[in-house]
């Protein structure tokens, strides 16, 4: 049974030309003229027929298909960009929406790189200046200047004799040296059980605070008094320092294990202070009153190391609020009345919370409000056992998050994780599509994306906003300023 041939009696003529016409010259060179005859009888061709065939006509085709080739990767590439040019499109209907104030990073602008022994650990942006601030794996601190259009870095500071875990700027100046002079400072911890306070104007080191007795992971100034420094470790503790005097004044244990992470809440119309959200290799997060050390919620649901964990802030509460709202369904088990309790805004300054882990997951969580009794701390919730509600799964990472990131406009959530990538999550969809969607994927890192930061600004409590107010002040102060660090021993400016 014969083949059936792909090629038309014409198509096949001409190849077979082609192919007598390329090899008769080389078979003629070598003294082989009995094979072209051969291979006329085989072809079945007439000799006298190659004269209307192009010269050199099987190189040329042979280089036409291979120009072709060129072209359809060259097509295939150009569809690849028109593709995510749409996705940018898109995302920036939504960016444009409001302008400034939803601003999205979209692409890398600036590659700030280190030595190859000093993989980035840590990065923070100054609360006003153009000034990033990087730990790295070796001990050592790097400030880079965007205003120098230079990525030599501006100072490397030999600050700790071990891995940089954490550096984090005090949210307001301060004045450490009594001279009345107010300046922002820095804080950094360190594996090497230590934590350190540094001049944000000169890079000296003015504090060095002991006490930990293992693996000091991150810290985070106080919301309501920016002298006080909390600090967590793997010595399970988390230690509120005062700074001025370079004292430990609190100590308190809430984890049984690893305390990886923590943030600060406060509300300006109470005397409660602070809360303190943690988390830990014990797969939980904490919700705790630093003053007494009290624990008043407890959130349960990942199912490995929990990486990170931040308060919302409650400008955020609109979104969430109207997805449990309408959704209403899903969430029997919540009170009702918890939607419109004034107890979030008024004493505690906090409502939701988001955290992130090795579960390649970052979930949403409702945060039951703790037991008050007058001249007494919060103690833990009489709500649902003290335990948060979880409100949302946000899924798309391949590998553990580490760390979180939330806009300026409570609006947006940034997750960075071990799988080179970071997401950008948006809570508005929660009410129109039922979940928070991943609305871009930024791409740029070679290795692990260890840690994030968009840049702050100095709040001032004086007249409090809510609103539409609040997220005019929000965009006259914010700058569209993100940053990212990672094992590829780099720290990547986003546009």
């Amino acid at each position: 049974m014969s083949e059936i041939s792909i090629l038309t009696t014409k198509q096949k003529t001409e190849l077979h030309k082609a192919i007598l016409q390329y090899v008769e010259p080389l078979l003629k060179d070598s003294g082989n003229e009995e094979t072209i005859s051969k291979l006329n009888e085989i072809l079945e061709i007439d000799h006298g027929s190659l004269n209307s065939i192009i010269p050199n006509y099987l190189e040329k085709k042979w280089s036409t298909v291979l120009r072709l080739q060129k072209r359809i990767l060259d097509l295939e590439n150009d569809l690849s960009n028109l593709k995510s040019s749409m996705e940018v499109h898109e995302v920036q209907e939504i960016v444009n929406a409001k302008g400034k104030i939803n601003w999205i990073p979209a692409s890398v602008k600036q590659t700030f790189k280190t030595q190859t022994n000093q993989q980035i650990t840590t990065v923070s942006m100054h609360p006003f200046l153009p000034i990033i601030v990087s730990g790295c794996s070796d001990g050592t601190i790097i400030v880079w200047n965007l205003a120098v259009d230079d990525t030599t870095p501006e100072k490397i500071i030999k600050a700790h004799t071990r891995s940089v875990n954490r550096i984090v700027w005090s949210k307001k100046p301060l004045d450490l040296t009594d001279n009345g002079t107010l300046e922002y400072y820095f804080a950094s911890c360190s594996s090497d059980l230590s934590v350190r306070v540094w001049n944000g104007s000169s890079y000296k080191q003015v504090r060095s605070l002991m006490g930990h007795e293992h693996t000091v992971s991150s810290l985070s100034f106080s919301s309501s008094n920016n002298k006080i420094l909390y600090s967590v470790s793997r010595d399970k503790t988390i230690k509120a320092w005062d700074i001025v005097n370079a004292n430990c004044i609190k100590t308190f244990v809430g984890h049984s294990d690893w305390v990886r992470n923590l943030d600060t809440v406060s509300s300006p119309n109470s005397s409660f202070g602070d809360f303190v959200i943690s988390c830990s290799n014990d797969q939980s997060i904490r919700i705790s009153h630093a003053e007494s050390g009290n624990g008043v919620s407890l959130l349960i649901g990942h199912g490995h190391v929990v990486e990170d964990a931040k308060f919302l802030p409650l400008h955020s509460n609109k979104y969430i609020d109207k997805f449990i709202e309408k959704y209403n369904q899903r969430f029997q088990n919540i009170p009702s009345f918890l939607m419109e309790e004034s107890i979030y805004e008024e004493s505690l300054g906090y409502k939701y919370c988001i955290s992130a882990g090795r579960d390649n997951s970052v979930k949403l969580w409702l945060l039951p409000p703790p037991s008050t009794q007058p001249h007494r701390p919060p103690m833990p919730s009489s709500y649902n056992n003290s335990q948060g509600w979880l409100v949302d799964n946000l899924l798309g990472h391949t590998s553990w998050v580490r760390s979180l990131v939330v806009h300026p406009n409570g609006r947006f959530i940034f997750s960075a994780s071990d799988d080179k990538t970071i997401k950008v999550w948006d809570l508005d969809s929660l009410v129109t599509e039922g979940k928070a969607k991943c609305i871009r994927t930024l791409t740029g890192h070679e290795g692990f994306v260890n840690c994030i930061d968009f840049a702050s600004f100095e709040e001032d409590n004086k007249t409090p906003l809510t609103g539409e107010e609040l997220l005019k002040h929000i965009e006259s102060k914010m700058r569209c300023l993100f940053i990212s660090g990672g094992v590829d021993n780099s720290v990547k400016l986003w546009k």
